[in-house]
């Protein structure tokens, strides 16, 4: 068999995982919201669902002057969990900007928007990962004041409420 057969018959061999390593992940972040009054005063669960076999890695919250980061200690089942912002446990390690543990996390006001990204990677202390598998933006106000699922719209920058169980919809 002759050097440029062989060639044509293993250049798509190798190609295989190369396009398969270039697939989006992607997935989707949404904020419970409870339509009680308290919920203000904390923040979120998250709902997170994400497509393929990369799962959260680390979660960004920022609002105000305040950036906190919260990084996986473990791996998760399935394509799917809950993170509660407010008392996230042992899945997840709180850091600042700076890499300095912190143990509890309190919104500054419940006017305040925060925005929450969630990566497949971890970042350095003090730096966002890459949001690959989603963002969502909220005032823990607004969530008071609803009930559902807060979360991005058919990819817009602007989120609706959807019930619990519609959410997540499909990769």
């Amino acid at each position: 068999m002759s050097a440029s057969r062989l060639s044509r018959l293993l250049a798509p061999a190798l190609l295989v995982p190369l396009i398969a390593a270039c697939q989006p992940t992607g997935g989707h972040v949404g904020a419970v919201a409870t339509g009680h009054f308290s919920a203000a005063h904390e923040f979120p669960v998250l709902v997170v669902a994400w497509c393929g076999d990369a799962a959260p890695r680390q979660i960004d919250l920022s609002g105000g002057e305040r950036r906190f980061h919260l990084t996986a200690t473990g791996g998760f089942d399935g394509n799917r969990t809950e993170v509660d912002l407010a008392a996230p446990g042992d899945a997840w390690r709180i850091t600042d900007d700076d890499g300095r543990q912190v143990y509890r996390l309190v919104p500054e006001s419940e006017r305040e928007e925060y925005v929450v990204g969630i990566g497949t990677r971890e970042a350095p202390p003090g730096e966002e990962t890459e949001h690959d598998i989603g963002t969502v933006a909220f005032t823990t106000g607004v969530l008071a004041e609803e009930q559902g699922v807060y979360a991005a719209a058919g990819g817009s920058a602007e989120a609706e409420f959807v019930p619990e169980e519609e959410f997540p919809p499909e990769c």
